[in-house]
């Protein structure tokens, strides 16, 4: 029974500790505020001291009508004189432990136990695989001294996992899947770069790299072939480039317009004209250098927006994360795309010719039908064969230039003679 007895007085003397107690956990350079409770003080308050373990911090005494700073809590530490509040900027690590607090003499019942702690750093994820590459270990890694206490999440794909240690086991049946680590303390977080691929490239891979060597095989076979009977029937020299200006419009390589045999756009006709014929797809014609805004319909999305991700074509762009809390911008992308996670509006400057291509949108992962396809091209790519504006293009400019005879050619006028089949020769210019 005596046994007991103590082992119950123990336990209450814990929760009492504990009520009477304020554990804080601050940042190294923060700032410390301390606010006692004066309730308890039932007379005039004449003097105050705090202290930091058995060392004082501040004291005032209205008899003598000073403030004393001591010792290393000089130059960063105030008194406040009627409510007793103390404050400290500056934090060390220095400045953890226990601080109490005396009014007129008398100490307050509680405490206040101060942990100062550095931030952690950005974490890497390093891999051991066992001699058959059939299960591997991968390790959250960061230097968390003077950061612990610090707890480790994993994410694995699109889900968070269930592991919150430092280490991860993976088998080869996950390989492909990207892994991060989140490296977390009471005064921040920070989550690693994702790793794939953990067993090495995948098989489909290999599988690709042999596609893309037929492919340029055909490829180049195809060009031989055309050039060899351009050869031998003897095919005018230019008028193959006369095809591509009159069937693609603009210099050589404008992407031909779908479901219109060849033919261009037509001029006047706006972006939702476009979109509504493509079925979901909004043809946007822009300069080289300009800028591209795409503003996504989100009435199709019933729940809130927990995530935002922008393709091009099947490369990332842009992507938002609220649970992590992490706006990530892709590849060459990166310094000149902003993302509004609210709209899910995207906007991307400096526009270059290699931007050109589908843009489409998941939110929530789940993708919206609508998709957005781009032509960038430079300002004297806007003249097609027949002298007319390329879509966006100025037709009045280009008229006025030729009235005027001033303005930048395009390209420059070819002469190309050919036999008409009656024995005269004609000449054909070609823009």
């Amino acid at each position: 029974m005596p046994k007991l007895t103590l082992i119950g007085l123990c336990f209450w003397l814990y929760v009492a500790q504990k009520l009477v107690s304020g554990d804080l956990y601050l940042k190294v350079g923060g700032e410390l505020v301390l606010k006692p409770d004066k309730s308890t003080v039932t007379d005039p308050i004449t003097s105050i001291l705090w202290k930091h373990g058995k060392n004082k911090v501040a004291e005032w005494d209205k008899d003598f009508g000073g403030l004393d700073i001591y010792a290393a809590f000089k130059e960063r530490t105030t008194l406040d004189q009627t409510s007793g509040e103390l404050r400290i900027r500056g934090l060390k690590k220095t400045d953890s432990g226990v601080y109490s607090v005396e009014f007129n003499s008398k100490l307050l019942h509680k405490t206040y136990t101060l942990s100062v702690i550095k931030a952690v750093p950005k974490p890497t994820i390093t891999s051991s695989c066992n001699p058959d590459k059939t299960s591997c270990t991968l390790t959250c890694e960061g230097d968390t001294t003077d950061a612990e206490p610090v707890t480790y999440s994993w994410e694995e794909g699109e889900r968070v996992s269930k592991v919150l240690d430092k280490q991860l086991s993976v088998s080869e049946s996950t390989n492909g899947i990207k892994y991060t680590c989140k490296l977390s303390n009471a005064v921040s977080s920070n989550v690693s770069e994702p790793v794939g691929e953990v067993f090495g490239p995948e098989h489909s891979s290999i599988g690709a790299v042999v596609a893309l060597v037929v492919v340029a095989i055909v490829a180049f076979a195809v060009i031989i072939g055309f050039l060899v009977w351009k050869k031998k029937t003897e095919y005018p020299q230019d008028t193959w480039i006369d095809f591509l200006r009159m069937y693609c419009g603009g210099i050589y390589g404008r992407i031909c317009a779908k479901g219109t045999d060849g033919v261009q756009p037509e001029q006047g006709k706006s972006n939702a004209d476009k979109a509504e014929k493509g079925q979901g797809d909004e043809d946007l014609y822009l300069k080289v250098g300009g800028e591209l805004v795409l503003t996504p319909d989100k009435s199709t999305v019933p729940d809130s927006i927990t995530s935002v991700l922008w393709k091009h074509e099947k490369s990332y762009v842009a992507e938002w994360e609220n649970e992590f809390d992490r706006l990530t911008i892709y590849g060459v992308f990166k310094g000149r795309t902003t993302l509004n996670q609210t709209t899910g509006e995207l906007r991307i400057s400096g526009l270059k010719k290699t931007d050109s291509g589908v843009y489409s949108v998941e939110f929530n992962r789940k993708l919206l039908d609508k998709t957005y396809k781009i032509s960038v091209s430079r300002g004297d790519d806007e003249t097609t064969m027949n002298g007319s504006a390329a879509p966006g293009g100025d037709l009045d400019a280009t008229e006025k230039g030729e009235a005027n005879g001033e303005g930048s050619v395009l390209l420059k006028e070819d002469t190309v003679k050919y036999d008409n089949g009656k024995g005269e020769t004609e000449e054909n210019s070609t823009l």
